[in-house]
């Protein structure tokens, strides 16, 4: 509240007093004859005052009498909607004029003075109207008013943005921003710019984004559009600024979630496939992220060695690539495709690159692979060199191993038994044997490759007339299970 030489401006009274030169000496509220209206004890009271049709001839009345240059309807539309709180009047308070009666017709009285022995308690609101500031007060004991001009309305700018919650990565974030002068004056030079937030840029690379505006009336607004596209994902704030020519300012932000597919891929191949069975292999891929992925891309890189025999999911082969191409992927959803491989070589380790990738989703790999094995095939002979023998003789046999498989053959362990009926002489090889009473146990043979043969051989004496077996055993890391082999001969 302003005071000019103990004035309160703003005031509205109820007044009782006598004529002092131009100055009206108020020392009483809410005299019957001199009020303006009756009093009121609350905003509802006393906007019902302002609402009265009986009244409003009477309000146009009082602001004609002093000049008011405003609209006599901004102030009665404030009355109804603006925020009506209580002051007091201060003793001593100075009003330029103040609303009241004189037998009964509305008078406007200039210069009063609030002269009681206590402030006086009264309501304001503030309005505005033709480009200009007011406030009205009005003492609770009577319904008098007084308008009092607060000076020239500042300019009002207001900025609203509008943008998605959230977006796909791969999409544009279409983005609005509306500028409207809400004041009651003209503002000029008007300016919107919004920065845009990192890892964000327009179509042309740019960052910023401006438009000058112009000159915008009282209610009159401008709207720019543009389109943001965002390279990674995440939550983002932007901000957009509005400035005038006037000093007007006013800033809105947006929140933006940018969402994203991610892939993940394996490739899941056995580790071991026997030699001339064909390779079995999937790859899985899976949307990890928070966004579809609508166009999902797989592929296989082939190794020379290997020729496509079939691919699932209309898997399409060119050169040494294989590719499908998947229906969209939304989060959390995982899908497989299979292709089946023909080896061309007969062993060896067989690696497989596969690839995904999407319109939006980053690329991913994973590798596999497949070692083709041999498979171990074994002939043990044992063959006597000499049959019939007699008693004293010796004879030889002749022990030969084949590996006729397609894998090498390891620890091989080979042990002989010979009957009662024998004696060991000596025996001959690629491994020593440890002889005890009549088992020979030879020590093992590291590996046998594929389509070799390796030779023993064992010499024995003939000790009495017998049909006598030499039984040959043979075991190894592929062989668990003793491969036996029993030769017989007639001694006599």
């Amino acid at each position: 509240m302003r005071i000019r030489a103990a004035l309160v401006t703003g005031l509205l009274l109820c007044l009782s007093g006598v004529v002092h030169a131009q100055l009206h000496r108020a020392t009483r509220l809410g005299h019957p004859d001199t009020r303006f209206a009756p009093p009121v004890t609350t905003p509802e009271e006393l906007r019902e005052r302002f609402r009265d049709p009986k009244l409003r001839a009477d309000f146009a009345i009082i602001l004609h009498q002093v000049n008011w240059p405003g609209y006599p309807e901004d102030l009665l539309r404030a009355a109804a909607t603006a925020e009506i709180t209580g002051i007091e009047i201060p003793v001593g308070a100075i009003m330029p004029f103040m609303s009241a009666r004189e037998n009964g017709r509305p008078i406007a009285l200039q210069e009063v003075l609030w002269a009681g022995d206590a402030p006086a308690e009264a309501f304001e609101f503030s309005f505005n109207s033709r480009g200009r500031r007011y406030r009205c007060i009005t003492p609770k004991a009577c319904s008098n008013f007084f308008v009092e001009d607060l000076g020239p309305e500042p300019p009002r700018i207001e900025v609203q943005k509008f943008a998605p919650e959230a977006v796909d990565l791969c999409l544009p974030v279409e983005v609005r921003v509306t500028v409207r002068n809400t004041g009651g004056v003209p503002v000029s030079g008007v300016r919107i710019e919004d920065t845009l937030p990192p890892g964000f840029r327009l179509r042309d690379g740019r960052t910023l984004v401006a438009m000058d505006a112009g000159s915008l009336r009282p209610g009159e607004g401008r709207e720019l559009k543009f389109s943001m596209f965002a390279s990674v994902p995440g939550t983002f704030e932007n901000v957009a600024t509005v400035t005038t020519a006037e000093g007007a300012t006013g800033r809105a932000t947006s929140t933006t979630r940018v969402l994203a597919p991610v892939l993940s891929l394996e490739c899941n191949a056995p580790r071991q496939v026997p030699i001339g069975r064909p390779i079995e292999l999937c790859l899985t891929v899976r949307n990890t992220g928070d966004a579809t992925e609508i166009a999902p891309t797989v592929s296989l890189q082939l190794p020379e060695e290997a020729v496509l025999d079939f691919a699932s999911d209309g898997g399409v082969a060119a050169g040494r690539e294989i590719t499908w191409q998947l229906a969209a992927l939304d989060p959390g959803e995982s899908r497989s495709v299979c292709a089946t491989l023909a080896p061309r070589t007969v062993t060896g380790v067989f690696t497989f690159g596969a690839t995904a990738n999407g319109k939006c989703a980053a690329a991913v790999t994973a590798t596999c692979s497949s070692e083709i094995q041999g498979v171990p095939g074994f002939l043990l002979e044992v063959v006597d060199l000499a049959d019939p023998i007699q008693v004293g003789e010796e004879v030889t046999y002749v022990i030969t191993a084949t590996n006729q498989g397609s894998s090498d053959v390891t620890q091989i362990r080979l042990t002989c038994l010979l009957p009662p009926a024998q004696a060991y002489v000596s025996c001959y090889g690629p491994t020593r044997a440890d002889v005890q009473n009549r088992r020979l146990q030879f020590e093992p043979l590291e590996v046998l490759p594929a389509k070799t043969t390796v030779e023993w051989q064992v010499v024995v004496r003939a000790l009495q007339r017998a049909d006598a077996r030499f039984r040959t055993e043979l075991v190894s890391d592929q062989f668990t299970r003793p491969i036996i082999e029993m030769e017989s001969t007639h001694q006599y």
